[in-house]
């Protein structure tokens, strides 16, 4: 078996942590190149990326929304291949199964969608100068999604915001990462 990288209070081995994986659990990137460095630096997080844990077919997956727009990865090779650190969190609640199975229908709905770099501008542009005006807004507004608004949208697709107050086209990793509920479970890679 291998074992991933995790930290002293978190130590669990990857096929230990890996049956304990739910349906739309969510993984939190800490990249190191430089975009997200930038997205770091402008959220003022150590997170730059986010995305879902499904099961499919038996095989445990990602899906995220990258510059190739909404995709699904095997896990394993998420984890392996990404330049940076992976978390995994849950939600604090336990969700049904069938509220699960609908979030990851919602989910696969998406695969496909493009990628919204105009979106991740604004919110970019939104987090530098924190006022909302129609042209940030309808930037954001758009079909297209990126991470932090893809994954705060499956879980708002039933009815669950992880953040109130705050818009899913708004959502930062970092949002989600303080969100009261979830909880961080384990440091997939370091």
């Amino acid at each position: 078996m291998r074992t991933m990288n995790y930290s002293q209070s978190d130590a669990l081995s990857y096929s230990g942590s890996r049956k304990k994986i739910r349906n739309a659990d969510i993984l939190l990137y800490r990249g190191t190149s430089r975009l997200s460095r930038l997205i770091q630096l402008l959220t003022r997080s150590p997170y730059s990326h986010a995305g879902l844990a499904v099961w499919w077919n038996g095989r445990l997956m990602v899906m995220e929304a990258v510059g190739k727009g909404i995709v699904v990865t095997p896990m394993s090779a998420n984890v392996a291949h990404y330049d940076g650190g992976v978390e995994w969190y849950q939600h604090r609640d336990n969700i049904p199964e069938k509220s699960r199975k609908k979030m990851l229908e919602f989910a696969q709905q998406q695969l496909g969608k493009e990628y919204s770099f105009l979106g991740l501008f604004a919110f970019l542009l939104y987090k530098i100068f924190p006022w909302r005006n129609e042209k940030v807004d309808d930037l954001c507004r758009s079909k297209r999604l990126f991470c932090s608004f893809y994954v705060a949208q499956v879980y708002n697709s039933i009815g669950l915001d992880l953040k109130n107050n705050r818009a899913d086209r708004f959502m930062s990793p970092r949002d989600i990462a303080s969100s009261e509920k979830l909880k961080k479970v384990a440091v997939l890679k370091k």
